[in-house]
């Protein structure tokens, strides 16, 4: 791979990651559905320019067929009356308006199936746009949840959290410390008390005499 297409494909790529991350899916979705709504419009349009041909299309036919039966008439009335070059011009403008109806009757024809394929495609798309405008309330549930979901985790697991965490855990063991430092002085209180304490001569007199009748029984 050359130079210059490795820098194309490397601009590419970092063009269409910065256009994904740019994109936001509901804002999207909308302008999809957006754009589904113009091409609505446009085949609403050309349906109803379809329609207006095909009624100008039958009143056309409408009138060659009226002219045929009026040359038909026409060359009655000529031969009834025995003029024969009256007769075969009625004759002639009916056979060539003959040719024009069966001309017009096969446009007619593709005509009609083009108004069905019109109105097929509108029908279509309207199905789509139901089935968009569904889609598109569902994917705002969706975002709404995950982005409810991104904040919960992101209080839960986000730096901040997890600093004030750790300073409850610490508050917890300075007041484990300050209780272990009360019981020990408590201890050592209790001890000195024990070993300093002294007593009164009339006191220790009674404890020997105690000492000494004990000793007996």
């Amino acid at each position: 791979m050359g130079i210059f297409k490795r820098v194309k494909t490397i601009s590419l790529a970092n063009m269409n990651h910065s256009l994904d991350n740019y994109e936001d899916p509901i804002k999207m979705a909308k302008q999809y559905i957006r754009d589904l709504e113009f091409e609505f419009e446009k085949a609403q349009a050309a349906l109803a320019n379809q329609i207006y041909f095909e009624q100008k299309h039958e009143g056309l036919m409408r009138q060659v067929k009226m002219t045929i039966e009026d040359r038909k008439k026409q060359q009655q009335l000529a031969l009834d009356k025995n003029k024969d070059e009256m007769a075969k011009l009625a004759i002639q403008e009916r056979l060539e308006h003959e040719k024009q109806l069966t001309l017009l009757e096969e446009q007619y024809t593709v005509i009609q199936n083009q108004t069905k394929e019109l109105k097929d495609q509108l029908a279509k798309l309207k199905d789509i746009h139901a089935d968009l405008q569904n889609r598109k309330s569902l994917l705002v549930s969706r975002t709404n949840v995950a982005g409810t979901t991104n904040t919960m985790n992101n209080t839960l697991f986000s730096t901040q959290s997890e600093s004030i965490k750790n300073g409850f855990t610490r508050m917890e063991d300075k007041v484990l410390r300050l209780e272990a430092q009360a019981t020990a002085h408590e201890y050592i209180n209790e001890k000195a008390y024990k070993n300093d304490k002294t007593y009164s001569i009339d006191v220790e007199e009674e404890f020997l005499k105690a000492k000494e009748a004990y000793g007996k029984n």
